[in-house]
Parts: structure tokens; sequence; C-alpha cells
């Protein structure tokens, strides 16, 4: 009597990833004044207001990138 040949299983499995949640917040606000800016003063603050919105970005980013690789 043969032995039988070995069979070969295949099973495909669909792995879903999905960006966590605390990665996909929104950013800062936009500096806005009713009227524009109007002393040198708003112009500063504008200024604070968008570097702080651009850091949070640029972690978010790194974070992301990190998340990618697995890490």
């Amino acid at each position: 009597m043969a032995t039988p040949k070995p069979q070969v299983v295949i099973k495909y499995v669909t792995v879903e990833r999905h960006i966590p949640a605390s990665l996909k917040r929104q950013p800062p606000p936009i500096w806005s004044k009713p009227g524009g800016p109007q002393v040198t003063g708003d112009l500063l603050d504008r200024g604070d207001v968008n570097e702080a919105g651009l850091r949070v970005c640029t972690a978010q980013i790194k974070k992301i990138n990190q998340w990618d690789k697995g890490t």
C-alpha cells in the first residue's frame, strides 16, 4: 500500500490595519481674529498659533510613520 502524498493547505487571512484614532485628531485651529490683525502683537500671536499647529502636525506624522513601520 502506497503512502498518500502530503497535501499543502493554504489559508488566506486578510489583515486590516487602521491608523489609531489618537493619530487622526485635528491640529489646532488656525488663528483668526475678526477684522484681521490690528496690532503687532496680533501678528506674533498668529505666528505662535501657526507654529504650534505645525509642531502638532509634525509630531503626528512622525508617530504615523513609526506606527506604519510597526515599531
